[in-house]
């Protein structure tokens, strides 16, 4: 009987995995300009977080389960912050960390900015912040 219940709840366990993603690319733009060192957190309605950071050019790639597997499909909220290497970790202070966009872009419930990912498509997004 054992035998038989491990591989389900391994399978259980595992739930999706990256076979299930697609590639995810973008741009962050923030008054018109690239936004370098932002980090970019696609956040779903159900399912799985998958998180990228901007390079100088503002662009990133989607991650979920291992580096730039991209997204699972269906629908996100995006939220933007601060990206801080693990060598340079932030001053810590009390409150949420310091962020040059508006505080309504760090916060699933007010962020504006929404998206659909669909398997097949060109899953490419230009996120314009002001």
């Amino acid at each position: 009987m054992f035998r038989i219940l491990l591989p389900a709840a391994l399978v259980l366990v595992a739930g999706c995995s990256q076979s299930d993603t697609v590639p995810v690319t973008g741009v962050v733009l923030f008054n018109g300009q690239p936004a370098a060192e932002a980090e970019v957190m696609f956040n779903p309605k159900t399912g799985r977080l998958a998180t990228g950071v901007t390079d100088a050019s503002g662009r990133f790639k989607l991650a979920t389960f291992k580096p730039d597997d991209g997204a699972l499909p269906g629908d996100y909220v995006v939220t933007l912050g601060e990206y801080y290497p693990p060598d340079k970790p932030p001053k810590m202070t009390s409150g949420p960390l310091p962020s040059r966009f508006p505080a309504k872009y760090g916060n699933p419930d007010t962020s504006p900015l929404s998206v659909h990912i669909e398997r097949g498509q060109k899953n490419e997004f230009q996120l314009d912040v002001k």
